[in-house]
C-alpha cells in the first residue's frame, strides 16, 4: 500500500464526505440494494453506515458553527489525525 505524505485531514473529510454522501443520494442507493442482494451481510452493515450517516447529519444541522469545528477537531484528533 502506498504511503501518502500530503494527509491532511481536508483532504481525507473530503473523500469520506464524497464516499459516504453517495449512499445517500437515489444512485448510491441502488448500488447498494444491488450489492445488498448479492450479499445480505453486506447489506445489512451498509444499511446501519446509511442509517448512522443520516443521523450525524440531522444531529449537525442543530449545531452551531462552533460546536461544528469543535465536533470535526475531536473526531480528527480521535482518528489520530493532525
Amino acid at each position: 500500500m502506498a504511503n501518502y505524505k500530503n494527509l491532511k485531514p481536508e483532504i481525507v473529510e473530503g473523500f469520506l464526505e464524497k464516499m459516504f454522501g453517495k449512499i445517500i443520494t437515489k444512485a448510491g442507493q441502488d448500488v447498494a440494494n444491488d450489492m445488498a442482494k448479492k450479499d445480505p451481510t453486506f447489506g445489512k452493515k451498509m444499511n446501519r453506515v446509511a442509517t448512522l450517516v443520516k443521523d450525524i447529519e440531522n444531529d449537525m444541522k442543530n449545531m452551531s458553527k462552533a460546536q461544528k469545528d469543535k465536533y470535526k477537531r475531536d473526531i480528527w484528533k480521535k482518528a489520530g489525525v493532525k
